[in-house]
């Protein structure tokens, strides 16, 4: 997969870092409070699970067809790690034929944090990063009752779509953006 070194990003209120397991200690309190998975299901991990998780996350797959991308999303004013941003990036074709590149994305935000935009602002660095590195299709996989995870879909160009697996909605952008010329670094699901 041609994209360029995972970096840092900033935005107004939030840094996106680069996944690496010295998160995991600090995340699993992020990610202790249950109501994170009233729409996708699961349990709060444990510090065994979630380093666990992220040497596979850095390891990335298996083949070189796509690329894991993760962020920890951290607060300017407190310095507080309050969640995390991911793309999971590939070539799209069917039949021979290249559609671009298309990745799926995905946000998870502390409750505590939650409905102050967090989601949204950490969503459109990561995006506006990718579209600026030849990322030209977005889909993420909703529960049709998070209408707040709805919002932050629409807000980066989505909609939903009839394809419905495990109870998400898969959204998309209808049409592809054109690659944006990178000029450094740009303001701006589990694998």
């Amino acid at each position: 997969m041609p994209l360029p070194e995972i970096e840092s990003l900033t935005s107004d209120r939030l840094t996106l870092e680069p996944l690496s397991v010295d998160h995991a200690a600090a995340m699993v309190d992020v990610l202790a409070d249950p109501a994170l998975y009233t729409f996708t299901g699961g349990e709060p991990p444990s510090l065994d699970t979630l380093t666990t998780r992220y040497r596979s996350q850095l390891r990335g797959p298996a083949d070189d067809s796509e690329a894991w991308l993760n962020w920890m999303v951290r607060r300017h004013d407190t310095d507080t790690l309050i969640g995390f941003v991911q793309a999971t990036v590939r070539a799209e074709g069917e039949g021979g034929v290249d559609k671009g590149t298309l990745a799926e994305i995905a946000w998870v935000i502390d409750p505590a944090h939650q409905r102050l935009g967090f989601a949204a602002e950490a969503t459109d660095a990561m995006v506006t990063w990718l579209h600026a590195h030849g990322v030209a299709w977005f889909a993420a996989s909703i529960h049709p009752e998070h209408t707040a995870s709805q919002r932050v879909a629409q807000r980066q160009g989505l909609r939903p779509t009839s394809t419905v697996e495990d109870g998400e909605v898969r959204w998309e952008s209808s049409v592809p953006k054109a690659p944006a010329q990178h000029g450094g670094t740009s303001p701006v699901s589990e694998h």
